[in-house]
């Protein structure tokens, strides 16, 4: 492999930490293909993120050369409860330098050692997912299946585009919300939509968060509107025709029921793909 998503991110010039828009596509398309795969397999991934997500060596390299100039070097032996050992010294792959090398680069999701198996049977944990990239039924605890891996890819179309996390897991104590409650009380203010008694029924976490006769938060914070289209203008970075195909896509993915969620199949027909024609 070439290198992940964030090591990329890091070496964008000028100390940008937001992924140009026909790059950010090319990214998200190709891990979104990566979805449709493992999920047919009834796996979820479970934890996506930028460190997850790995390209492939520009086909061109000499590698044979490359190792010629640089030998593998191996660290001092260290000594460990189980013995000496000796690590090898991370020795990176010259990563691309421009925007059109990098549009020709597979992307792939890697790291499969949170995947889980959908069959509730078969899991080995409920606790998955880094804390501001949970779907809401992951924090309830309610059923839960691929389409976790979708609420989190929603999370990460804004991510790679704005440089910017979309929710922050932090609570708000002046309106009693642990971080949890907090985070829930974003997720309705972005998307406009309430939880409904169906999904909090069968959520093993809902009658410590919300009331049984309103489905809402027991704290009773405010109902602000804040739609995606609002953030996405903030750090102006797209145009505002790109604004509202990027809400329009990220409302799809970032709905409260997961049964409300499209599948990674059908979002790969998504109008969002055809602005660029990627």
């Amino acid at each position: 492999m070439g290198g992940d998503v964030k090591s990329l991110v890091r070496r964008l010039p000028s100390g940008k930490r937001y992924v140009p828009l026909p790059l950010a596509k090319h990214i998200l398309r190709h891990v979104l293909q990566g979805m449709v795969q493992i999920h047919r397999l009834g796996i979820a991934h479970t934890d996506l993120k930028h460190d997850n997500i790995m390209f492939d060596v520009d086909p061109s390299l000499d590698i044979p050369s490359l190792l010629t100039c640089d030998p593998p070097r191996l660290n001092i032996p260290e000594q460990t409860w189980e013995g000496t050992i000796q690590t090898a010294v991370s020795q990176p792959l010259p990563s691309p330098s421009f925007l059109d090398d990098l549009l020709t680069r597979n992307f792939f999701i890697a790291d499969f050692g949170s995947a889980q198996i959908v069959e509730p049977d078969d899991r080995t944990t409920d606790n998955i997912t880094p804390c501001a990239l949970r779907a809401p039924e992951t924090i309830l605890l309610g059923p839960w299946n691929q389409r976790v891996d979708i609420w989190t890819f929603g999370c990460l179309v804004f991510e790679l585009i704005t440089g910017h996390n979309l929710f922050e897991y932090v609570p708000y104590p002046d309106r009693g919300l642990d971080a949890a409650a907090g985070h829930l009380w974003q997720m309705i203010c972005f998307t406009g939509e309430g939880f409904e008694p169906k999904q909090l029924k069968w959520s093993q976490r809902a009658t410590q968060y919300f009331e049984r006769t309103t489905c809402y938060l027991k704290e009773n914070p405010p109902r602000f509107i804040y739609p995606f289209e609002t953030p996405l203008r903030k750090y102006k970075v797209i145009s505002e025709e790109d604004v509202l195909v990027t809400a329009t896509f990220m409302r799809r993915c970032l709905r409260l029921d997961p049964d409300d969620r499209p599948s990674a199949e059908q979002l790969l027909d998504d109008p969002f793909w055809a602005e660029r024609g990627v």
